[in-house]
């Protein structure tokens, strides 16, 4: 056993929701710490997460702590000035806060002036465990990407709890990046699970983009007990765009998809889904649909659902699996 003076102990290797991992912890604050420090300690923290992925070893079971300061922005965020890729597989990354389901305090947001990134936080490593982190792409000042994305998964059989990934428009209220390629969260890897996460955003009006999340290729990815939000005007918006790459399944399991209603210029999406999965199909288990027409934005036999709640059209379909009417 290794006790640190400023209260962390570790016993060979460092626990994390239950698991062990025997590798190196790594600490992260954002306002009192340094890229100059070790990393070792939080009294010797780093100041960015992209300090401590360099300074990690893949597939040693090594484990990031992103610790919140406060409950400010300002303290509890790694302000990035260029893409972060997390490129170095079973590195995981845990924020230490609250482990609240919306606005966690361990945050990665773009630096308000830089106006170029397509996408803010990739991650092509296979095989991490990453929790409690909100991803926010936002508050960018005249943004000249063309198809910001504010989460990349390329990588493989990584394992997401309690996160938000959210992209929003320019805080000056220009809303540069309501673009049509915009996205929360692009899925391009495989086998890839969700829990308990939050994807899309609901407070700043959408006018352009045409979808919150989108699964382009990739087979066997799991959104487990997930909400899916947005705030739109533009009614052949979808909430989640499936490929027709896309291979063997993507499930979603217990989830919601939720468009605010009843606010000033808000408009009922098309669908939830939009979906042309001729490789696979969407299994959708007992989703939940609110201020949505319908839970496809056409027909089509690649849509699955068992214990289907929410638009009047489809109520029929509770308890049985079958193909999706959205007509």
């Amino acid at each position: 056993m290794t006790t640190f003076g400023d209260g962390v102990y570790q016993f060979g290797g460092m626990p994390v929701g239950g698991l062990f991992f025997p590798g190196q912890a790594w600490f992260v604050r954002p306002t009192n710490g340094s890229d100059g420090y070790s990393g070792k300690k939080p009294s010797r923290a780093f100041a960015t997460l992209a300090a401590a992925l360099d300074a990690a070893t893949a597939d040693n079971g090594d484990v990031v702590y992103f610790i919140a300061e406060s409950a400010s922005a300002a303290s509890c965020t790694d302000y990035q000035s260029a893409a972060l890729d997390w490129n170095k597989d079973g590195v995981h990354l845990i924020g230490i806060n609250a482990g609240n389901a919306l606005g966690q305090r361990s945050r990665i947001a773009p630096a308000v002036a830089t106006a170029d990134i397509e996408d803010l936080f990739t991650v092509s490593a296979d095989g991490c465990l990453i929790a409690n982190i909100l991803v926010y792409d936002g508050d960018v000042t005249a943004s000249t990407a063309t198809a910001p994305r504010a989460v990349v998964v390329s990588g493989e059989r990584n394992h997401f709890v309690n996160c938000q990934f959210s992209l929003g428009g320019d805080a000056a209220g220009a809303n540069s990046l309501d673009v049509a390629g915009a996205r929360a969260l692009s899925v391009t890897g495989g086998e890839n699970l969700f829990e308990d996460c939050y994807f899309g955003l609901d407070t700043l009006l959408k006018a352009t983009q045409e979808a919150e999340v989108d699964l382009a290729t990739g087979a066997r990815n799991i959104f487990r007990k997930c909400m899916f939000a947005t705030y739109t005007s533009n009614t052949s918006m979808v909430l989640v765009s499936v490929a027709a790459s896309v291979d063997r399944f993507a499930m979603f399991d217990d989830c919601i998809f939720y468009a605010a209603a009843n606010i000033t210029s808000a408009a009922a999406p098309l669908g939830a889904f939009n979906a042309v999965a001729n490789n696979g199909l969407v299994l959708l288990k007992n989703p939940y649909i609110a201020g949505i027409a319908d839970i496809a934005a056409a027909d089509n036999t690649y849509i699955k659902v068992l214990g289907f709640l929410g638009t009047t059209a489809n109520a029929n379909l509770t308890g049985l699996a079958q193909s999706v009417d959205a007509a």
